[in-house]
């Protein structure tokens, strides 16, 4: 029997994979999830075509690049810019942003 997944989970699933860190494999995440190797590298592949986002509440995955890939400069500025919030304040401007709280810290 085929499992369905909805649209928000698909885009939850991609943004996930990609926020990880270099050394963790997508076939574990892929594991983590209960999703198919195979099927989540469809779904980033859609993310990436900008085919793959939620009508439900109308967000659309972005081409942002993942914050492993931003430069020193970036990084930087999202360090200063959450030096002085709390934590709940750290978790909407990460959630803006497109972020983890972990890749903050």
């Amino acid at each position: 029997m085929r499992r369905r997944f909805t649209q928000e989970f698909k885009v939850q699933a991609v943004e996930k994979a990609l926020s990880q860190c270099d050394d963790v494999r997508l076939e574990d995440i892929a594991d983590d999830l209960g999703v198919g190797y195979s099927t989540l590298q469809r779904w980033i592949a859609l993310a990436k075509k900008h085919q793959l986002e939620t009508h439900q509440t109308g967000s659309q995955m972005t081409a942002e690049k993942r914050p492993q890939d931003w430069s020193l400069e970036e990084r930087l500025s999202a360090i200063i810019d959450c030096g002085h919030l709390d934590e709940t304040a750290i978790n909407e401007y990460c959630r803006n942003k497109g972020l983890y709280p972990h890749h903050i810290k």
